[in-house]
């Protein structure tokens, strides 16, 4: 297995409306991971998706580490510690994003975060 990454120009619509230009004279950009550990289910190439699916969500019998009630939602402190975090440290949210995307993508109406 592998992890793989890619990163694009968005200089035009991720980095404050085009105000943040990428500084492409650090290129080539370089990401390492130490300790890297993943935990999930496998999945096996002749089982269909729905079957896959079905084996790895959360179930009666809660098998899996995921499946714990402590990781369904953060805690209170780490909600503030995330708000402080995006307040402080994140430039764009594409779940804000109305120009690029008229219709609020599915995943960003499940959780959305007051600034």
């Amino acid at each position: 297995m592998g992890v793989y990454s890619s990163v694009w120009n968005a200089d035009d619509w991720a980095t404050q409306g085009g105000r943040v230009k990428t500084d492409w004279s650090h290129a080539p950009f370089i990401a390492s991971y130490t300790n890297f550990k993943i935990d999930g289910c496998v999945c096996q190439a002749t089982v269909n998706v729905a079957n896959m699916l079905q084996q790895c969500s959360s179930s009666a019998e809660k098998k899996f580490w995921w499946d714990e009630p402590r990781l369904a939602e953060l805690s209170l402190h780490q909600s503030h510690e995330l708000l402080w975090v995006r307040a402080k440290h994140m430039i764009y949210d594409y779940c804000e994003d109305a120009t690029r995307f008229p219709v609020t993508p599915v995943e960003c109406q499940h959780h959305h975060h007051q600034h």
